[in-house]
């Protein structure tokens, strides 16, 4: 399942920017490249996160605490900035403060600017990565076991498919950000962890 898509066609909708407008004083434009640069990052920090047990059940902690099924323009405009800002901290650990000054960087905002911003969607991506780790239909449980056993043989080489991600993500940022969109950092790899200790 491609979580970074689906964020993004939710994300960047005209009722979900206005939301975000209405909450940073930031352009649409600007706020549509925050979203393009921030999402696929946060993706990938959550899924690196989520290679270990203890990261893994630390996060469906955090995803128990937020199934808003509402839709994404709601969650955001209804979204508890403080939590959003816990919830960054806790993806990016130490180094939250750089991510943001990045993404401010290439948006062209200010920091508070940002960090609204981002405070406001982690909520709903949250949200939308629960749901998608916990099927409720057998249909959805299918495609998820094949989807993963699909996964399981493409992977050549590697110890596991998280080794090929993990390259790409110790690049520097602004590479991991250019081939955020090429490389698979699409969320299927964290659901797979996820749903192991599920």
């Amino acid at each position: 399942m491609d979580i970074v898509n689906m964020l993004m066609k939710n994300m960047t909708s005209k009722s979900s920017i206005g939301a975000l407008v209405g909450k940073s004083g930031a352009s649409a434009d600007s706020i549509e490249k925050a979203l393009t640069s921030a999402i696929p990052s946060l993706i990938g920090s959550m899924t690196k996160n989520a290679s270990t047990e203890k990261g893994a059940k630390s996060l469906l902690g955090a995803l128990s605490q937020h199934n808003d099924k509402a839709e994404i323009s709601s969650q955001i405009e209804n979204a508890d900035e403080e939590d959003g800002n816990k919830i960054i901290g806790k993806i990016m650990g130490g180094g939250k403060d750089d991510f943001v000054s990045s993404i401010a960087k290439k948006a062209g905002l200010d920091i508070g600017q940002t960090n609204s911003i981002l405070s406001s969607i982690a909520p709903a991506i949250l949200s939308t990565v629960s749901a998608a780790a916990k099927p409720d239909t057998k249909e959805s449980q299918e495609k998820i076991a094949k989807e993963r056993e699909e996964a399981a043989k493409s992977d050549k080489g590697d110890s596991s498919f998280l080794g090929g991600f993990l390259k790409n993500f110790m690049k520097s940022s602004d590479d991991k950000e250019e081939a955020s969109g090429k490389s698979g950092i699409d969320g299927s790899d964290l659901l797979g962890m996820l749903q192991k200790f599920m």
